[in-house]
């Protein structure tokens, strides 16, 4: 089975954010949050965030169309 998606439990706490994970599925970030909380404030707010996984054919097209970019003699 490939796995396409992972998903971070992000925990925001005043000014700090935490990301932990990563976690197969929401379900599974979803049992950790309680444990994850005891060590928050009451004012923690948090969120399940899913992290695709990049296509390696779209990123070799940005890395040629970059690399053409380069390449290409600027106009004077």
């Amino acid at each position: 089975m490939e796995v396409n998606e992972v998903y971070l439990l992000i925990i925001k706490d005043g000014f700090s954010k935490r990301y932990i994970g990563p976690y197969l599925t929401t379900k599974h970030a979803s049992d950790d949050l309680p444990r994850i909380l005891l060590t928050s404030s009451k004012k923690a707010s948090w969120q399940i965030h899913c992290l695709e996984k990049p296509e390696s054919s779209s990123l070799d097209e940005k890395r040629d169309f970059v690399l053409r970019q380069d390449l290409l003699p600027k106009a004077s």
